[in-house]
């Protein structure tokens, strides 16, 4: 089942499971869409305000930069749980293969499980700086949600981050047994 069409209950329950998946680079994928769908929110409670028709322009780009965000985050949770998955048959698939070729599936996997926390790292500092500039032009009663999208989005890059550093460690200590 995709994690995107579960019920918030289900998620929790898979998230604190004995399972490793999903994990933090889900939820740094996650916390990021939430951090863009608050965006979107300020840009909706701004938009059509007559005390802001001069930052209509501004606000209608950022609601679409943060639309597209969304999505692609929202996706890229997805594609985390598949890195990892992947990461996990390749070293038991690597068992049953001659070395090289099983160190090659194993390599493989972790560049592919470091490229998707590294899409939500930029798109997340992307997201913070529109939610900073959301919280400048955009209604003043939303603050505090443009606020906690400046957090929600630093915390999805700092998040992602640590995935990104454990995967490359894997991935070097891999090509030191060469």
């Amino acid at each position: 089942m995709s994690i995107n069409s579960q019920t918030l209950e289900k998620f929790q329950k898979d998230l604190s499971s004995k399972n490793p998946t999903p994990g933090g680079g889900v939820i740094a994928a996650l916390s990021g869409s939430f951090a863009a769908s608050l965006i979107e929110m300020v840009c909706n409670l701004t938009i059509d305000k007559k005390s802001y028709e001069k930052v209509q322009k501004d606000i209608i780009k950022i609601h679409k930069d943060a639309v597209d965000l969304k999505k692609k985050l929202t996706k890229l949770a997805e594609d985390d749980k598949k890195a990892f998955d992947k990461v996990m048959v390749a070293y038991k698939s690597a068992k049953n293969l001659p070395a090289q070729a099983g160190k090659t599936a194993i390599r493989k996997s972790l560049k592919y499980a470091i490229a998707v926390p590294m899409e939500v790292r930029k798109l997340s500092q992307i997201l913070e700086k529109l939610a900073y500039h959301v919280s400048k032009i955009g209604n003043k009663n939303t603050l505090s949600d443009a606020k906690t999208a400046i957090h929600l989005a630093r915390a999805a890059s700092k998040s992602a981050l640590e995935n990104i550093k454990i995967n490359k460690q894997a991935l070097v200590k891999l090509q030191s047994l060469n």
